[in-house]
């Protein structure tokens, strides 16, 4: 990211900004949907690679991604989620432009996803390819998705 307001890295699963990583995609992702992640759900997250965005001057992570090894070429990107205050101003796209390039680091060629449907447009625009039809996960309609790295 070119914007030296924010700065992208890696977090280290149960540190404090995995913390703040769990409050913000309860607060985008799960608290609208009446939802929230069980111990268990979180527990499984110990080998994912947990990825952010944070403000340079208040420090705050201000979005967040999971990249979960499906198999030794294929990477699941889940709970991307941008701080309302931030959306709209490509650090969503920064995010995913970052989650591929440590998938490619890591030797993985294939990105797939699961969109919810107002977000299909995003991703289609960085190149990923809606497949199949809509399907409910976590109450709401969802496309799979995917993209091949280079």
């Amino acid at each position: 990211m070119d914007d030296a307001r924010y700065r992208l890295e890696q977090i280290s699963f149960s540190s404090p900004a995995y913390q703040e990583m769990i409050a913000l995609r309860e607060k985008i992702l799960r608290t609208p949907l009446g939802l929230h992640f069980t111990p268990n759900e979180l527990a499984h997250e110990n080998q994912d690679i947990h990825l952010g965005v944070f403000h340079t001057v208040s420090h705050q992570l201000i979005a967040c991604c999971v990249l979960t090894q499906i198999n030794a070429e294929t990477i699941k990107l889940r709970q991307m989620a941008v701080d309302q205050p931030f959306q709209r101003q490509h650090i969503g796209s920064a995010l995913l432009r970052f989650a591929e390039d440590i998938a490619l680091e890591k030797g993985y060629r294939l990105m797939i996803l699961h969109a919810r449907l107002h977000a299909v447009a995003f991703y289609e625009k960085h190149g990923y390819q809606a497949i199949g039809e809509p399907f409910l996960e976590v109450t709401i309609p969802h496309m799979y998705m995917q993209k091949k790295l280079s």
